[in-house]
């Protein structure tokens, strides 16, 4: 009997867990893998658990993709009806996955696949999955748009007047509700970035909705973005309070910035003022900024394709001068630069990974 081995990615329990999760959702065992198995439930009392959750994760997973492939049932929903983007083909997504190799060939995993020349858990498989389901959810959801900048780079020499007399320039992509109230004039943007010129009325003042942070001026000029989860205010003339749901947190003077990373974690320092909302003279100038936060920016001059970055890679950021009329090269030096590649799923993403 073939003595069995566990694959070079299962460096814990909870790897374990995910590799049995997709093993005994495939195929039925071989003898060897029925004996390893039984030891590994045996070797710790809350293996057994562990398996019950990772099990639970891939089906819901699978069930989940495959309601929504359901979607292209005509006698289901109409085709008039159906946004052409609820479209999910699990079995496509699946047959990719292997191609990333998300989902292993090879001795003792997945029989029957192609193998790959780079291990990945099996919780890549399962993070890509929720990553599709989760942006089909979100943008399913989002309120409805005022203002919407093209994805192309002569956008941002565009300039908006608002109804106070406010100006506003739009990064391009961007999207922005406005609510403009008796008490507050509010501006929530939904993806993207601006620069307001923000016009004087300290009964009324101005508010910008970023997740969950809130800028807020009275007179002023200041940029504020959300891309890809990373929130930046950063201060050209004038102050702008930046509080949260439940407290304030700064007052910034002109030539201090404020940042939010995806974890939601707090971050402050300067910027000199020619640099505040660059992008407006057609550049972006980076200075350690997180490579997901670049990328989304770059996305809607690509064909709005979505960038995710492998979960197992380290935070990468990025400083330096891109030109918005050329945004191929600029994704191209950025991968070049760190040593990165990318591949292709299903739905216009695309996975950045190490090589």
């Amino acid at each position: 009997m073939t003595e069995f081995r566990y694959p070079d990615d299962c460096q814990s329990n909870d790897d374990i867990a995910d590799y049995w999760a997709v093993r005994l959702d495939d195929v039925q065992l071989t003898a060897s893998e029925e004996i390893a198995f039984e030891r590994w439930q045996a070797s710790d009392p809350q293996n057994p658990a562990r398996l019950i959750r990772a099990r639970q994760t891939w089906q819901s997973m699978e069930v989940a993709a495959s309601e929504l492939s359901g979607m292209d049932d005509p006698d289901r929903k109409s085709p008039a009806s159906r946004p052409d983007h609820l479209g999910f083909d699990s079995e496509a997504v699946r047959r990719d996955l292997e191609r990333l190799g998300a989902l292993e060939g090879g001795n003792g995993r997945l029989p029957g696949m192609r193998s790959a020349k780079r291990r990945a858990r099996p919780m890549l498989a399962i993070f890509t999955i929720l990553l599709l389901l989760g942006l089909w959810g979100y943008s399913a959801f989002q309120p409805d748009a005022d203002l919407i900048a093209a994805g192309n780079p002569g956008i941002v020499s565009e300039v908006h007047e608002l109804s106070d007399g406010s100006r506003i320039w739009m990064e391009p992509g961007t999207r922005v509700a406005l609510a403009y109230g008796d008490q507050y004039r509010d501006l929530t943007v939904l993806e993207g970035g601006v620069f307001v010129e923000v016009a004087k009325d300290s009964t009324r003042p101005l508010r910008i909705h970023l997740n969950k942070l809130t800028a807020t001026a009275v007179g002023t000029a200041f940029s504020a973005s959300k891309w890809g989860g990373h929130v930046r205010v950063e201060v050209s003339e004038g102050t702008v309070d930046l509080e949260s749901r439940t407290a304030k947190l700064a007052r910034l003077a002109a030539g201090r910035a404020s940042w939010q990373d995806a974890d939601g974690d707090m971050h402050y320092g300067t910027v000199t003022l020619d640099r505040v909302a660059a992008w407006r003279d057609g550049r972006w100038v980076v200075n350690d900024m997180p490579i997901d936060e670049l990328l989304a920016r770059l996305s809607p001059l690509m064909d709005d394709l979505r960038f995710v970055r492998d979960p197992r890679m380290d935070d990468i950021t990025v400083s330096g001068s891109f030109d918005l009329s050329k945004p191929d090269g600029a994704y191209g030096a950025i991968l070049a630069a760190y040593g990165l590649t990318d591949r292709a799923v299903p739905g216009g993403f695309r996975i950045i990974s190490k090589k």
